[in-house]
């Protein structure tokens, strides 16, 4: 993942600057105050980082349980902590870099 994160800073650094800054600015509201910045920065990441891409193709329901329950913990975002693991774990084993020896995986189904 960190790799990942390095390549989204090096080829989508200015729309991740401005989708930072839009969260920082919107503490209350961000979710729907930084729509255009977080669209760029995918964009730019989607087209630019390959592992990212990858990851997302491997991780989708994953990532998908994870935003459900932001969405619905918007509030109190502690309260994903372990959609958050398992989006780690996915993360990890669908770049072949398995940190933890009791990784789950990526998604069932998804190669």
């Amino acid at each position: 993942m960190e790799n990942t994160l390095t390549q989204v800073v090096k080829y989508c650094g200015e729309q991740l600057e401005k989708y930072q800054l839009c969260v920082e600015n919107h503490p209350q509201d961000w979710s729907s105050a930084c729509i255009k910045e977080k669209h760029e920065l995918t964009k730019c990441s989607d087209e630019n980082v390959t592992e990212l891409r990858d990851v997302k193709q491997k991780c989708h329901l994953t990532i998908l349980g994870y935003d459900e329950c932001l969405s619905k913990n918007f509030a109190e975002p502690e309260k994903c902590i372990e959609q958050l693991k398992a989006l780690y774990h996915c993360t990890e084993a669908a770049t072949n870099r398995k940190l933890f020896p009791n990784s789950t995986g990526p998604d069932p189904g998804k190669k």
